[in-house]
């Protein structure tokens, strides 16, 4: 009986330090880190990583920090210049702030350097920007820039039954329930969002173009996206920092578009002056000619093309009372192109109101035609 009690406890034994090796070995997976072959971080010992959840990485003088890691430290002060330093940030001021941060323990990975602290009074969880963004702590980019754990960060009430769809209306991915990386919309109250999805727009989209995706409120969504910890971007969008972003606006239009063009050596042939030189449409631009391709004077520079120009039909039928009419001399017609020029404007003939017969200046509402415009006598 006694040699039973002895195996029994052995076996106890033998299970509780099983239990302490294996809790013992997470430990040590959590907290240890590949070593790092570039420059890290001097704030949160991490090296570049994604600008969308770490910021621009900033080097200069042999110092290397994540801008997020420069807002969000909690005793780093702002006393510099923007062009001094690091935003403003001193390099004297950022190795005082790590050097505190050296004795602040990170609650995630058990690692000291952690340089933010829960801003909920009372608590005392500090923790690196990395390792509380995989915990789920939240930060807020505005203001005075706090940082909460994951127990005190603000939170969105979410009525699951209300949403309309349960996918995330950027990505069309399915939405996790349980998941506190879903942000509900303040203005389309069924409308949610990943997390991810909103911080990817708002880096692309920046501050000027931030705006709801469904209803393109301006004002609720901003702000309620801030205090859930976005980052919006004070700067223009992404698409206007592309080199060359609007390099095709700065090109004139080269080509000649009338039906017949008598240059020898082509449509997109054409000289700085004389009969050859282009001829853009003075009211879109977007179409050209020769000048000899449509027979403009060598002092006209205004030509209209077909889609711009009054329509008209050329017609081999001359009415008996044609001596009546202003000859248009000014309107040449090629295979059906209408083409005017506008260097006559100033020198009109007759009105079109002198010629034409009376009944043909009637009123609609006289002549049973249709109501609702107004006409000019």
């Amino acid at each position: 009986m006694l040699q039973g009690m002895l195996i029994g406890s052995s076996k106890t034994t033998l299970y509780f330090f099983l239990l302490l090796y294996r809790k013992s070995a997470k430990t040590r997976r959590v907290t240890q880190r590949k070593p790092s072959s570039g420059p890290v971080c001097l704030l949160c010992l991490r090296e570049p990583g994604d600008p969308e959840k770490l910021g621009e990485f900033l080097q200069k003088d042999n110092l290397s920090v994540h801008y997020f890691c420069l807002i969000l430290s909690s005793k780093l002060p702002q006393r510099g210049q923007s062009n001094r330093g690091f935003h403003g940030f001193l390099p004297e001021d950022i190795k005082k702030e790590a050097s505190r941060a050296s004795r602040k323990i990170c609650f995630v990975c058990k690692k000291k350097g952690a340089a933010i602290k829960c801003q909920k009074d009372h608590c005392v969880k500090n923790f690196h920007l990395p390792c509380g963004q995989e915990r789920g702590c939240l930060s807020q980019f505005f203001g005075e820039y706090k940082s909460f754990c994951e127990e005190h960060r603000p939170t969105q009430d979410i009525q699951w039954g209300n949403v309309g769809e349960e996918g995330c209306t950027l990505c069309c991915e399915e939405l996790s329930q349980a998941s506190v990386e879903n942000i509900q919309s303040p203005c389309c109250s069924q409308t949610v969002y990943h997390r991810a999805c909103i911080q990817k727009y708002a880096h692309t989209s920046a501050k000027h173009f931030f705006k709801c995706p469904h209803c393109n409120n301006r004002e609720e969504f901003p702000q309620e996206m801030l205090r859930m910890g976005i980052h919006i971007p004070d700067r223009d969008a992404a698409w206007e920092l592309e080199p060359g972003a609007f390099s095709e606006l700065y090109q004139r239009y080269q080509h000649c578009d009338v039906p017949v063009c008598l240059h020898e050596q082509g449509r997109d042939s054409f000289e700085d002056e004389g009969r050859w030189s282009l001829i853009l449409c003075a009211t879109c631009g977007s179409q050209g000619t020769h000048r000899d391709c449509s027979f403009l004077r060598s002092n006209s520079k205004k030509w209209e093309c077909k889609e711009c120009a009054p329509s008209a039909e050329v017609t081999d039928y001359i009415p008996d009372n044609s001596g009546d009419i202003p000859c248009c001399s000014s309107t040449f017609y090629s295979g059906g192109r209408f083409c005017r020029d506008n260097s006559l404007e100033g020198h009109l003939g007759p009105s079109w109101t002198d010629w034409l017969g009376p009944s043909l200046l009637e009123k609609p509402e006289s002549s049973g035609g249709r109501r609702g415009h107004s006409w000019r006598s």
